[in-house]
């Protein structure tokens, strides 16, 4: 008998059942009885108990149409639950598709023993063929092999009246054991006869169904007993188009990399280690490398996860996977429905799909044979999960690597900080592309001081160089990471300002709709124009937002423009229809926010100007530099990536930041030291770790009395405990919050979750919701 613990549907603790029989595995669906009822469950870990202070009820039986999960994947799933501090229900709602229907063919497959066996009807509906004419057989054997089997009497030639010949395998060849001298020899290997009877073997298994009703279930039943059947339930797949060898061919067609792609693709081909970061410039042609080592990997029988930003899987990246990979790759994203999601997951798990792009969600794919993992643009914040259950899919990624033995590859013109340190440290083999695909030269960047401009939208430089672009038939790009119309609406006579009356957040306006709307609760209302205060139309629409900038550059330019923001691309088929456009040349200027910042390659766009550099800068958050660096190098990585050589226009009102100075010279290496040195100054990661717990209540002086509580509670020597602060937006949906924050050495930050766990488990929060983010991204 052997004890396990379950985790009961729509319950976050574990409970221990028996396995009365051994009949049961990790990661099985079973029913239990709980609490005098009827619940599915999940078999997630031993329990090496050898003492139970209660009665312990035994797992009742396997649920149908259920699938099953493998020991590994549930180590991770209790990784995950364990590190981020979550609820184990939550992650496997985050992990699972929701509608993860199984069906299952039911099928009696026939034994070698019952191979051998001709006196039974059953048996020989199985193993009879019917004769097989030349023709046919000359597909699967050799003229010659037919001719030498003739000869032997191992193939029997009847003529039929049109005077055809057609073969049927001598009876007494099914007893043979193939060892016989006369067979072997020179003319047959034991692996071509058996190829041949296997040939002639009718059906090696049939439906259940089909079988039962043709035969009484008793003989079926006897011949189970006697091991000459076998039942077999396995999980239905939709039929799919077989690739053939001849469209294997065209697959499998190797770009060519370069001398500096080689070096670094074998590298990662023949390392020892496991974790491997690429610093490559912008259009350096990491991709390529990408799918070289995924083709590699399938050719042996290997799977492959490939994860991009969410804001990076862009037409064109969908469209070349499937191009190279075709019916063998798998996409997981956002835009799936739960029915889509659950199709694909169960092709994964079957192995009939081995290769897998998706967003941060399919770090959870349940991948045979796993032997890549690759995280494209791996400083993207998008890999954190910001509500529950709150993971980082490159931490996943890493503990996947330990449980699977497969490789990691992050990969980055920009990388993290923390990432490039582990780089230098040794931690992961850091590898370098220093050049463009193609000697594609990178764009000349140029720094504009607004401070200086009247235009406080375009700057002369930049309003001349679009004009000389356009009259060269090329491009623009033009970035600005804010949404709508303006983030603040105030009247000029009374003063009022509009905000949001569940958050304490000003409402953005946003032109196209008419709306004014709340960026973080999603309340939206019709604008008329006026002052809800006093009925003024005298406003002021301030911090202008990406529709204000396309509005004041059709004043500028009579030319066909396109805004790229969430607002438009929540159309649908928008992104993709606009991208072929703009690919097409249908546009000559898209405009847009962070989504036209990553992924996107388009030979004919010249100039990419920033308009607003210093938003992100002015954060309060410590990542802040590094995020302003990532994002308009990225930017201006979109210019000049064809033949054409690109300009980058950056304006800023803080010229003589030393962010600026690094963006401006390419100089990744130069703002990583200045980085560095103050992260270790202030003893920030990857020099700590920390945790921010956030604490909100619809009441606030109840916040106040929780959060200072907690505060006391979970507050250690060995660790620096800060707070409780109130959060930068401090209501948010008609909740206050409030964070407290952690910092202290790896060591401890791992010895302080497990007592934070106790105490959380014990702390009475009346009422208020308290939320654990380990290693946050985002403190505002």
């Amino acid at each position: 008998m052997r004890y396990y613990k379950l985790c009961v549907d729509n319950t976050n603790s574990f409970f221990t059942y028996c396995d009365e029989n051994d009949e049961y595995k990790i990661g099985d669906r079973v029913a239990v009885n709980f609490r005098n009822k009827e619940h599915g469950a999940l078999i997630v870990e031993p329990d090496e108990s050898s003492e139970f202070e209660f009665k312990v009820l035994p797992i009742k039986r396997k649920l149908n149409n259920e699938i099953s999960l493998s020991e590994t994947y549930m180590k991770m799933l209790l990784w995950v639950r364990s590190y981020y501090m979550c609820k184990f229900e939550q992650i496997l709602k985050a992990a699972l598709p929701a509608d993860l229907k199984v069906k299952y063919d039911e099928v009696y497959k026939l034994t070698e023993i019952g191979r051998n066996d001709y006196t039974n009807p059953i048996v020989d509906y199985f193993l009879e063929r019917e004769q097989v004419t030349k023709p046919v057989l000359r597909k699967h054997f050799s003229n010659n092999f037919i001719k030498i089997a003739v000869e032997k009497n191992i193939l029997i030639v009847n003529m039929n009246k049109k005077i055809c010949y057609n073969f049927k395998l001598e009876q007494d060849f099914f007893n043979s054991d193939f060892n016989d001298e006369n067979y072997i020899k020179n003319d047959f290997t034991k692996n071509n006869l058996e190829e041949l009877k296997n040939y002639f073997t009718r059906k090696s298994e049939m439906i259940k169904t089909s079988l039962e009703n043709k035969f009484p279930k008793k003989s079926i039943e006897k011949l189970v007993k006697e091991e000459k059947l076998i039942f077999i339930k396995r999980v239905k797949e939709k039929e799919e188009k077989e690739v053939t060898s001849l469209e294997k061919e065209k697959i499998f067609v190797n770009a060519v990399l370069n001398e500096e792609q080689q070096k670094v693709r074998d590298e990662i081909l023949n390392s020892e280690k496991k974790y491997f970061l690429i610093k490559g410039v912008t259009g350096s042609g990491k991709t390529e490398i990408y799918i070289n080592l995924i083709r590699e990997a399938l050719l042996r029988g290997k799977g492959s996860l490939f994860l991009v930003p969410e804001i990076s899987l862009t037409p064109q990246m969908v469209e070349r996977f499937q191009k190279e990979f075709e019916h063998g790759i798998a996409i997981l994203h956002s835009k799936l429905t739960n029915k889509e999601r659950g199709e694909e997951w169960l092709k994964i798990h079957s192995g009939q799909k081995k290769v897998v792009l998706g967003v941060r969600s399919a770090i959870f794919a349940p991948i045979k044979d796993l032997e890549y993992i690759i995280i494209d643009e791996e400083h993207e914040t998008s890999y954190k999960q910001d509500s529950s259950p709150i993971y980082n899919a490159k931490f996943v990624a890493l503990k996947r690597s330990q449980l699977e033995n497969c490789k990691v590859i992050f990969g980055s013109a920009t990388p993290s900080i923390e990432s490039y340190y582990f780089g230098k440290k040794g931690i992961f083999e850091l590898l370098t592309l220093d050049s463009r695909y193609n000697n594609a030269v990178l764009p000349e960047v140029n720094i504009v001081d607004m401070k200086e401009e009247d235009d406080s939208f375009f700057s002369k430089e930049l309003l001349k160089n679009i004009r000389e672009t356009l009259l060269k038939k090329e491009q623009v790009i033009l970035l600005l990471n804010r949404k709508g119309y303006s983030t603040m609406v105030q009247c000029k006579e009374c003063g009022h300002i509009e905000e949001c009356e569940h958050c304490s957040i000003k409402m953005s306006y946003y032109h196209s709709r008419k709306t004014l709307k709340c960026n973080y609760c999603g309340t939206e209302k019709k604008f008329n124009g006026k002052c809800s205060k006093c009925g003024s139309s005298n406003l002021d629409f301030g911090g202008k937002g990406v529709e204000q900038v396309e509005h004041k550059l059709r004043e500028y330019f009579d030319v066909p423009i396109v805004r790229m923001d969430a607002d438009t691309a929540r159309e649908k088929n928008f992104y993709k229809e606009t991208y072929y456009k703009f690919l097409n040349k249908e546009y000559d200027i898209m405009i847009g926010t962070q989504l036209i910042a990553k992924g996107l390659h388009f030979p004919d766009v010249t100039l990419v100007g920033v308009i607003n550099a210093d938003m992100i800068l002015s954060f309060p958050d410590f990542r802040a530099g590094e995020r302003t660096y990532q994002l308009i190098t990225q930017a201006a990585g979109r210019a000049g990536r064809g033949s054409k050589k690109g300009k980058v226009i950056i304006q800023t009102y803080q010229p003589e930041n030393y962010v600026m100075d690094k963006i401006m010279k390419s100089d990744y290496e130069g703002f990583y030291n200045s980085e560095i040195e103050m992260r270790k100054i202030l003893s920030y990661p990857p020099f700590s770790k920390i945790i921010n717990i956030g604490i909100s209540s619809s009441k606030e002086d109840k916040l106040e009395k929780v959060a200072r509580k907690l505060f006391e509670t979970i507050k250690r020597d060995y660790v620096e405990v800060y707070g409780p602060n109130k959060s930068l937006v401090y209501k948010v949906k008609d909740r206050y919050r409030e964070n407290i924050f952690i910092k202290g050495s790896k060591k401890n930050i791992d010895y302080y979750k497990k007592e934070l766990e106790k105490e959380l488990a014990e702390f009475n929060d009346e009422g208020c919701r308290i939320v654990v983010d380990v290693d946050p991204v985002n403190l505002i």
